[in-house]
């Protein structure tokens, strides 16, 4: 348990984490979505002419419409949970950013990829990527798709999502554990000094 100056300096940070947070989210959600316009409209008259357009300026709005999502849930992380004693409402909101957290990891970021690579870039089985020489392969054809690296890349990627969270959800408890196994602190005086105790 952290006193009560820590917990207001961690409040005011996770505030101010949270206002960029969702200022960064909802300019890069606006930017995402203009620049995925199209030129014109269904009269044939140009569509807001000065906003570039492309998946690349749609991708870097998704990107940091996604960072300020994640930094706005951080900050409710550190603002009012981090150093708290744990009640059923904090239990409550920190399920609710985990629960969050995996639906971002495992259902939007795998779709937008997938998104991007088959409707955009159109990695489709017939467009090759690579070719295997073939006495590498006992004089066979091998060729790896571009298809094919798309979903090597979406599988790798949660493979080593689930790892990481796997890794970093242990050594958060073990921090825990050491955290309470750990003897307390010994008081000093206004030197310094530990004190201690006369027998007499």
């Amino acid at each position: 348990m952290a006193d009560t100056a820590e917990l207001r300096r961690y409040t005011q940070i996770g505030i101010g984490a949270m206002l960029i947070g969702a200022g960064a989210g909802i300019a890069g959600a606006l930017f995402a979505h203009f620049t995925g316009l199209p030129p014109q409209d269904a009269l044939g008259q140009d569509l807001y002419p000065a906003i570039p357009r492309g998946w690349a300026f749609e991708l870097i709005g998704q990107l940091v419409s996604l960072g300020g999502g994640l930094l706005f849930m951080a900050g409710v992380a550190v603002g009012f949970l981090y150093k708290r004693q744990m009640t059923w409402a904090r239990a409550a909101i920190g399920a609710s950013l985990f629960t969050t957290l995996m639906l971002i990891l495992f259902g939007i970021v795998p779709n937008q990829w997938l998104t991007l690579t088959q409707s955009v870039w159109e990695w489709t089985p017939q467009k090759i990527v690579v070719t295997i020489p073939p006495w590498l392969v006992l004089n066979n054809e091998v060729d790896i798709s571009a298809a094919a690296v798309k979903d090597i890349v979406s599988g790798t990627y949660v493979v080593v999502a689930l790892l990481a969270i796997a890794v970093a959800m242990y050594q958060w408890q073990e921090r825990q554990k050491r955290a309470e196994t750990a003897p307390p602190p010994q008081p000093v005086s206004t030197y310094g000094r530990p004190l201690t105790k006369v027998k007499g």
